[in-house]
């Protein structure tokens, strides 16, 4: 995450050094996060990969070094967590909402109104990290105005049908090892051989369509392809 101007100080003078070392000898350029951001990430920890697509935002990711008792200055490496943009926002979330209230007060005794604040004393506590919602379940306050249905009449859960690009070997097996934006290995003893091309992948019709050289030249064909279930699961209209 960026760093504010009035907290440079706070960090050493080798942190960007620090910070690399983290993100991408540690954690192999892959976030960290095995349940600090309140997640439950599947397999126990986030699959998002520096510089590629984020499965939960869509957005590229870039990963960050997170300080987990929110101290610029402590930089040991049990302090440090290699987090994607999201898990990062997620670790910090209640830490910046006290500081906000922290800084709204200050500035509202600078401004002369200290004596409408309450003579309370605020202190630095992590609220709890509010539950992932669960799909398709409604409030527990709109249950009772729900009509039940009979047991016969109960759908069938639907299986959910995911199409991701994959980055293939050359040999053509799908490669998971951190690489560089040319597509280039990482780590050269990794037993990566780099990646040459993106393949279409749908978890309910397999692969679609021939692998292509750049990942840009996939994302039609997969999105083109999820739109096609999509239109199968909309109902006919008159």
């Amino acid at each position: 995450m960026p760093i504010r101007p009035e907290n440079l100080h706070r960090y050493p003078r080798d942190w960007p050094q620090i910070s690399a070392r983290i993100r991408f000898v540690r954690a192999g350029g892959r976030c960290e996060c095995t349940g600090h951001c309140g997640l439950a990430h599947p397999g126990g920890r986030c699959p998002a990969v520096h510089e590629e697509i984020h499965p939960d935002t869509g957005s590229v990711v870039g990963l960050t070094t997170a300080h987990l008792n929110h101290t610029p200055e402590d930089v040991r490496e049990t302090n440090l967590l290699a987090a994607c943009q999201l898990c990062h926002l997620r670790i910090d979330h209640g830490h910046h909402r006290v500081t906000r209230s922290i800084t709204l007060a200050a500035r509202a005794a600078a401004a002369g109104q200290l004596g409408l604040l309450p003579e309370t004393t605020l202190t630095r506590t992590e609220p709890p990290t509010p539950q992932r919602p669960t799909r398709g379940r409604a409030p527990a306050a709109e249950l009772h105005q729900l009509p039940f249905p009979k047991p016969e009449q109960e759908p069938t859960p639907m299986a959910r049908i995911t199409v991701k690009i994959a980055a293939l070997h050359p040999d053509g097996t799908e490669c998971t090892h951190a690489v560089t934006s040319t597509g280039k290995p990482r780590d050269a003893a990794s037993g990566c051989a780099g990646r040459c091309h993106y393949a279409v992948v749908c978890s309910d019709c397999g692969p679609v369509g021939e692998p292509r050289n750049l990942r840009v030249l996939a994302e039609p064909a997969q999105s083109a392809h999820r739109d096609s279930h999509k239109a199968a699961l909309t109902p006919a209209t008159r």
